[in-house]
């Protein structure tokens, strides 16, 4: 063909073939790397992301059940059961309300498939009927287990609860929730248990419905490594706790995802751990099914290789033939201009417009270029704090490449030795607002950035809610050096708030790690010691090795738990003065005694719980105990055990505010007023009975029995009762008198009964009793609790 009548012409057409294969070959190959390296990302994060789903959807339908469950408790019915001394009429009474009750309750909950009551008081059984101790079912073991159970509920593993008692039973597996009854009482003091029977299937439906885009097994395990739910039934609760993945999931972190080899064939597990059950929930996937989405993907990249590349020489071979005057000319002139290639140097070419759409072309390539040019700049703040998350998080899954990523968003860091520190701005709600707490984190990072790069180096960030991440590196290896001078560090960022933005910090300092791969822990451990603000003071610097003795400590502590049964009962006394006394020596105790954040915050809990089953049972309604606001989220809003005490002590007043109401509401009854007087003045006289009050007062013995309830809010037993041993634990601490002379003198003609009653209404001996107050007093001589 005339058109390559030149070699140069010929080898052009050539060589431009071999750059179009060259160039669909390179775009295929790394759109196939791209391609799989972020279906294999996406193809994890989607495995997690559905099992954290089925997470949340079983936590948020066991939660309900407990929840449920604890309002069940409130129930006249089931109290009655638990507490009464029946006779055989009305047990048969009860036992018809409660099973109508449950029927109703059964048949409104999809997932619960039956309720059983047992009374360690009447050692009887309810499961649709009333049974007595020796006829027990062998299905109702966790009775006897959880009589002695340290601890108020439990998840018991998957087991099969027989519908009939045939010689061919037939059995349906079930879960079972387990409560104690009174919510809070210690083993030995119980009065019964609750046991909530969940269907497996409905819990396993909750697996199915989330994981129907999944591929593999999914299976929930318990923490002692029993199988909860699973689709192979006859794997429910059965130990699993051997088999290699269960085992390999146990010793793993809250959650994560490994490959092993299953059955002979290599799989992908992933697992997320509840927070609420600590059960693991596991995903075991085929790498043969997981991978068949790659396996698409390389398929259809090499089909559109091919077609690209015969497009691509077919185009250019017809531009060649179509265009090749204009090219030619246009290398014509530049060879002219250089004076470098005589071929063309002579050639007679025609002059047209075909070649200025080329130069339009690349001039508008030239453009695009510098666009994203000044994209990618305008881009680098996100892209910088896209990359210290994840390094702050353990989330890059290739660290051999973290060094590009950083030099292209300017960070730079040394490749060994690092300690993160955590800044917080003090008293966050009186900053401003959300915007202003932003501007000052931004600012704030900027100078941790320039004094960090003046004498090393290192990376600042906003974390969350206006807190700072502040990454330190040191190019020596001085370890010795690099603490003090992170605290130096710190003590100029603060200086900086305080004189620049009229602000305090605090600072917690993780401890120091040697590769950018533990640089998560340092940050991890940064705050957790920034916690400690709430005992150590707002302006504080914290640093992790300074608080390993709080956090080994947790001994001591019973003491103080102790201490909150001083309280309740001042509470029941409603003395206000002498609670507030209390409350400020107790968290003067708190403080110097080193309690963690979160043992003090569990502490403040655990007394308002108290204080709440006390206002309960004197009749102050539900309402009024419970604060609009959930307490855990209240407690999380403070920042110092100031503010904490103040807002414990509001609640504990206005708890005796209605109590004291409660009491003032009352119908004042001059005869019973008689009756407490004559109690309180003869306590002490072995015969005193409600019979011996009734004739004493010429009343009917129901009638005052009745009366002195409604007045009292309790019993005549009980109400005499207490008042004996309130009176003899005043003599057991006021002297050395004998414990026989204290029985006889508040009207117990037994010692050992006595002794029997007084260990039930506390929870010590007489003696033991004793020891503890002359302890408490020698304490308190020396400024403790």
């Amino acid at each position: 063909m005339g058109i390559f009548r030149y070699r140069s012409t010929k080898r052009t057409v050539l060589v431009l073939i071999l750059l179009l294969f060259l160039v669909v070959s390179v775009i295929s190959f790394l759109s196939y790397v791209v391609a799989t390296n972020r279906l294999k990302y996406e193809s994890t994060n989607t495995h997690m992301a559905l099992l954290s789903q089925i997470d949340h959807k079983m936590e948020l339908v066991l939660k309900s059940i407990d929840k449920e469950t604890i309002q069940m408790f409130q129930t006249e019915d089931v109290q009655t059961f638990f507490d009464s001394d029946m006779n055989e009429q009305q047990s048969r009474v009860n036992a018809y309300r409660l099973s109508s009750y449950f029927t109703r309750f059964v048949n409104a909950e999809e997932y619960i498939y039956s309720i059983d009551l047992y009374s360690y008081v009447r050692k009887q059984l309810f499961s649709g009927s009333s049974l007595q101790e020796d006829q027990t079912p062998k299905d109702y073991d966790w009775i006897r287990q959880f009589a002695s159970f340290d601890g108020y509920l439990k998840w018991l593993p998957t087991r099969k609860l027989s519908l009939n008692a045939s010689n061919f039973p037939i059995y349906r597996n079930v879960v079972t929730l387990v409560r104690t009854y009174p919510l809070i009482h210690s083993p030995g003091y119980r009065r019964g248990a609750i046991a909530i029977n969940i269907k497996e299937e409905a819990l396993y439906q909750l697996l199915t419905d989330a994981n129907n885009r999944s591929l593999g097994e999914t299976f929930v395990l318990n923490p002692d490594g029993f199988v909860v739910s699973a689709a192979d039934k006859n794997l429910l609760g059965q130990d699993m706790s051997g088999a290699d993945v269960a085992a390999r999931v146990r010793r793993g972190t809250e959650e994560g995802h490994f490959q092993m080899e299953v059955d002979g064939e290599k799989c992908s597990v992933f697992y997320v751990t509840s927070a609420y059950t600590g059960w693991k929930i596991v995903n075991v996937v085929p790498e043969i099914q997981l991978n068949k989405p790659l396996i698409n993907v390389r398929n259809a990249l090499t089909v559109i290789a091919v077609i690209l590349f015969t497009a691509a020489g077919s185009l250019a071979v017809l531009i060649g033939l179509w265009t090749l005057n204009p090219v030619n000319r246009f290398v014509a002139n530049l060879s002219k201009k250089l004076g470098t290639h005589p071929l063309y140097a002579g050639a007679d070419w025609k002059q047209d417009n075909e070649f200025a759409v080329f130069e339009n072309a690349v001039q508008d390539i030239l453009t695009d270029s510098e666009q994203l040019q000044k994209q990618i700049k305008e881009s680098k703040p996100i892209m910088k704090w896209r990359l210290l998350t994840e390094i702050l998080t353990n989330y890059p899954a290739h660290y051999g490449k973290i060094g590009q990523y950083m030099e292209l968003v300017g960070v730079q860091l040394h490749p060994n030795h690092f300690i993160v520190m955590s800044a917080d701005f003090d008293g966050k709600p009186f900053a401003g607002s959300p915007r202003d707490l932003h501007l000052y984190a931004y600012a704030l990072c900027n100078v941790a950035e320039e004094v960090m790069n003046a004498e090393s180096k290192g990376a600042a960030m906003e974390w969350e809610d206006g807190q700072c991440a502040i990454i330190l590196s040191f190019g020596d290896d001085d370890v010795g050096k690099h603490a003090l001078r992170a605290v130096a560090v710190a003590d100029m960022l603060k200086s900086f708030v305080r004189e620049q933005f009229k602000q305090t910090i605090t600072i917690g300092i993780g401890g120091e790690v040697q590769e950018m791969r533990e640089i998560y822990q340092s940050h991890k451990q940064s705050l957790e010691a920034l916690k400690y603000k709430l005992v150590l003071g707002n302006h504080s610097t914290i640093a992790w090795d300074d608080i390993q003795d709080y956090r080994t400590g947790s001994g001591k502590f019973r003491r103080l738990f102790a201490f909150t049964d001083s309280m309740v009962d001042t509470i029941k006394l409603l003395d206000e003065a002498k609670l507030q006394v209390q409350l400020r020596s107790w968290f003067d105790s708190l403080a110097s005694t080193g309690v963690p954040p979160d043992i003090i915050k569990q502490l403040v809990v655990q007394l308002l719980m108290k204080a709440v089953v006390v206002a309960g049972e004197i009749g102050v309604e539900q309402e009024d105990l419970i604060p609009s606001q959930n307490v855990h989220e209240a407690l999380e809003q403070h920042e110092s055990l100031e503010q904490i005490r103040t807002f414990t002590t509001g609640l504990l007043t206005a708890l005796i505010g209605g109590i004291r109401t409660r009491r003032n509401s009352r119908e004042k009854n001059a005869a019973i007023e008689n009756v407490l007087r004559f109690i309180r003045q003869h306590y002490m006289r072995a015969d005193l009975s409600l019979n011996y009050l009734a004739d004493e007062f010429r009343m009917n013995v129901s009638h005052l029995s009745k009366i002195f309830k409604d007045y009292t809010g309790t019993n005549f037993i009980d109400y005499l009762m207490e008042l004996r041993i309130e009176t003899s634990k005043e003599k057991l601490a006021s002297g050395n008198v004998k414990i026989r002379d204290i029985a006889e003198s508040v009207g117990y003609t037994n010692v050992n009964s006595f002794t029997r009653i007084f260990k039930k209404m506390t929870g010590l001996t007489p003696s033991e009793y004793r020891e503890r107050e002359w302890l408490n007093g020698e304490n308190e001589n020396t400024g403790t609790i």
